[in-house]
């Protein structure tokens, strides 16, 4: 009898803990496996063989699970098992490049090697987003570390990565406006800021409070967006723009009178289909940021100018269908002051910016690379430091085809870009180039991708560099689950 209690007691236990599990909605598992092989040049001097190329074998296991408690709440987490690591063998010799001066003669690890080839890493899997969506008394709620695309994905564009913050949304007709504060820069690993009697001891956040409005009119689909960045003196975004602007000291105890500053961006979105052609258009201002400590006589105000000038970026994508595929092209053009509010993913083309695991971005790297001149070091910069990217102080345009053919989607590509107004110093001007993409569904869910690449960049006036032909050849295989 009594064992038949304790039987039945742990039942009941069992029944008890798992009853709330059985009501709590249900989850989707999914993602996908991608493994590149590739040789490359993704320098724009030249340097001597065979250092100027790479070879490898990357890969990226990414997973995603979608957790849904009812129609109106569901949790999102997106998590990457492997990018861009590689698999040591187990029949490399007693000796691996793992082995480090604190760590020497280590054997060889039949295992995936973490970030830095550092064995003490426990960097294996990373959660790139988590967040919640729910909606309350008729207002939609996001929460976490999202994915956040706005304008075209030029004012703000979804790199897998997440933004942490609050937003939220509510419909109103046929209007639709979203509203809420994001985190643009963490001062710590775990997002939050501490008490700053000593700023050494903490940094805060940097504060993007953004109102987007989504709706039609007449034809024609748009996105208008007013985003204010609250840059905390103590960020690491402002200690780099106080040290660019003179006050090289940064912001420590005891130097406590650096300065935040502020910035603001309105950009227009409209979309829609002319003829037989879609179009989309972005026009973005940006106001400058507001730098209390921008000295004319020192040696960063070339730098700082550069921030605190307003700007403005505009651009048009094109599309259409043809008799054998489809047809894109885009053009886009931006001042030398515009600055972005995050680091630059726009993916223009094949050619600037890939997708997948150990990607070469030609002119990305490119537009990275371009706009440097020296700096002493005063100004808090090091020599070359990088005055531009990929949609700042840029121009560029572009035009492909996608034509399908005996189970094949062939894509070519051709690209230009240039500096929109150079500087003394600079190390290119220009670069021309274009890619090439074939992809085939070889299974169910699993492409093959056969890629290559190849810019050609001209160097400034007066420039001593000796410029090179950056290219990728890739093959890949990806299997969607």
């Amino acid at each position: 009898m009594k064992k038949s209690l304790l039987l039945g007691l742990s039942a009941l236990v069992t029944a008890a803990a798992w009853a709330p599990m059985a009501n709590a909605g249900e989850i989707k598992l999914g993602g996908f496996y991608q493994g590149r092989w590739q040789v490359y040049d993704n320098t724009m001097t030249k340097e001597a063989s065979p250092t100027n190329e790479g070879e490898g074998y990357v890969q990226r296991l990414q997973l995603q699970a979608d957790m849904k408690a009812s129609e109106k709440s569901n949790a999102h987490l997106v998590v990457r098992v492997l990018d861009n690591n590689t698999v040591e063998g187990a029949d490399l010799g007693s000796v691996s490049d793992i082995a480090t001066t604190a760590t020497p003669g280590l054997a060889a690890w039949n295992r995936v090697s973490p970030a830095a080839n550092n064995a003490m890493s426990n960097n294996f899997w990373e959660i790139r987003q988590a967040w919640l969506e729910t909606e309350a008394w008729g207002v939609g709620i996001k929460f976490g570390n999202m994915p956040l695309t706005l304008n075209d994905s030029i004012l703000v564009g979804d790199d897998t990565s997440g933004n942490g913050g609050l937003l939220l949304s509510k419909t109103f007709g046929n209007v639709t406006v979203v509203a809420g504060n994001i985190r643009i820069n963490e001062g710590t690993s775990m997002g939050t800021a501490r008490n700053n009697t000593l700023y050494s001891s903490g940094q805060d956040d940097s504060n993007l409070w953004a109102a987007s409005a989504f709706g039609k009119v007449g034809l024609a689909d748009y996105n208008a967006t007013l985003a204010y960045a609250d840059i905390g003196k103590v960020s690491d975004f402002q200690n780099a723009l106080n040290a660019a602007t003179g006050n090289t000291a940064g912001c420590t105890a005891a130097n406590p009178n650096c300065n935040g500053s502020n910035n603001l961006w309105a950009a227009l979105t409209l979309s829609g289909k002319i003829g037989y052609v879609n179009a989309v258009g972005t026009v973005i201002y940006e106001n400058g940021y507001d730098l209390k400590s921008n000295t004319a006589a020192t040696a960063g105000s070339k730098v700082s100018s550069q921030f605190a000038d307003s700007g403005a970026l505009v651009a048009l994508r094109l599309s259409g269908n043809t008799n054998f595929g489809e047809w894109n092209a885009y053009g886009f053009t931006a001042s030398k002051g515009f600055n972005n509010i995050t680091n630059d993913n726009t993916g223009w083309s094949p050619t600037w910016a890939q997708d997948g695991p150990g990607t070469v971005d030609l002119l990305n790297t490119f537009a990275n690379s371009a706009g440097k001149g020296a700096l002493s070091s005063a100004s808090g910069m090091t020599a070359n430091s990088n005055w531009t990217s990929p949609s700042e102080n840029m121009s560029g345009i572009g035009v492909g085809l996608k034509i399908k053919s005996a189970g094949w989607t062939i894509n070519p590509m051709v690209d230009y870009a240039q500096v929109t107004r150079s500087v003394t110093g600079d190390n290119f001007k220009s670069a021309a180039g274009g890619s090439l993409l074939l992809t085939t569904q070889i299974q169910k869910d699993t492409t093959l991708m056969l890629e290559a690449a190849m810019i050609r960049p001209t160097t400034a006036s007066g420039a001593t560099v000796t410029s090179d032909n950056p290219y990728y050849a890739q093959a890949s295989i990806k299997m969607a689950f």
